[in-house]
């Protein structure tokens, strides 16, 4: 256990903050429907933070569906485009930043931190801390290298979606030479508004991926994902209608890389996955539900994700023959993406 005068200086913090407010293979994890990774959480409650990760594991399982993989029709370009360009901004954004925090809260040494002063003061009154200043849970011992985590592995994701971007775009090139993608549209306005409507909705979370996300082992892996130096886990994914197989553990080469920093002027979106992190850790995810949506809530990255969104209805809607949608998808529902989500780091 940390000391306890490192404790109580940690605490002195809340203190101040309440008077002021008053890969794949044989070895590889399976994960299948379960009760919540918090042990201290009731099982039968919901983990917002799961929920909403599993959105954007969506989004990167969509991802994947494109990948490496060239439209042969006129249909696949139409399902990628409702696929990826589908997504609510907002729930994605809030996805992103939940799957970061998940990273977070495997750090070892931010985890005993909270642990120890949960321990130490009560959680009533640590939650208290973490609702009155989102700030708090970083300054706790490990929570630099938490995010830091959270960090490289949205570096690792970010270069997934631009490489995929870049393979995308290039087919609007490509597919000129095929007969089919030369075809007109027709009514392409009407097009980008069908695509408004799918993004108002939002796409929802695949049900494999909410199990996943909420499942017993998912820790180990969410700790990988968070490693210096290690690939995108979602390059690794695998799903199937009633599972998802994440990749092995891969600990050779990693750690070599030297940390992410926060980017200046992006400090309040690491206060939020650390506090986040910490919400998880003390498994209050569902009890503190309200706190956690508001930290979930990132303006700037949601903003981001709306104007790609809307660049990409205007690419659509000036498209006319089907080789064109590529490069709208490519550009604004990959690229822009993976620059919303790296804007972060450095």
């Amino acid at each position: 256990m940390k000391s306890i005068r490192m404790i109580g200086t940690a605490m002195a913090a809340i203190g101040l903050v309440m008077s002021a407010s008053a890969q794949s293979g044989d070895d590889a994890a399976i994960v299948p429907a379960a009760a919540p990774a918090s042990p201290s959480a009731a099982a039968s409650a919901p983990d917002p933070i799961s929920k909403s990760a599993a959105v954007y594991g969506t989004y990167q399982s969509d991802v994947t569906d494109v990948k490496d993989r060239p439209f042969a029709s006129a249909k696949d370009i139409d399902s990628a485009l409702n696929a990826l360009g589908g997504h609510n901004p907002d729930h994605l954004s809030k996805g992103w930043i939940a799957y970061s925090a998940l990273i977070a809260s495997q750090d070892p040494e931010y985890r005993a931190a909270v642990r120890d002063i949960e321990s130490f003061y009560g959680s009533d009154v640590l939650l208290t801390g973490l609702k009155n200043d989102v700030r708090y849970a970083r300054t706790l011992s490990g929570g630099d290298n938490a995010v830091s985590m959270s960090l490289a592995a949205t570096e690792a994701d970010s270069r997934r979606i631009t490489s995929t971007a870049a393979f995308v775009k290039e087919q609007a090139y490509s597919l000129q030479g095929a007969g089919w993608a030369k075809a007109k549209i027709g009514n392409s306005g009407a097009l980008a508004n069908r695509l408004n409507s799918i993004q108002t909705v939002g796409t929802p979370a695949r049900q494999p991926l909410i199990n996943a996300f909420n499942a017993a082992n998912i820790d180990s892996v969410l700790a990988n994902a968070g490693r210096a130096g290690a690939p995108s886990l979602w390059d690794n994914v695998s799903g199937a209608a009633d599972a998802v197989r994440f990749p092995a553990a891969v600990t050779s080469g990693l750690g070599l890389t030297q940390k992410k920093r926060v980017k200046y002027g992006k400090e309040p979106v690491a206060d939020q996955i650390a506090t986040l992190a910490a919400y998880r850790i003390l498994g209050e995810t569902a009890a503190s539900s309200s706190q956690v949506n508001s930290a979930m809530a990132e303006r700037e990255t949601r903003g981001c994700l709306n104007m790609a969104n809307l660049n990409l209805q205007q690419c659509v809607a000036a498209a006319n023959q089907q080789y064109e949608v590529p490069f709208c998808i490519g550009e604004h529902a990959l690229a822009d993406v993976g620059q919303c989500i790296g804007g972060v780091y450095q």
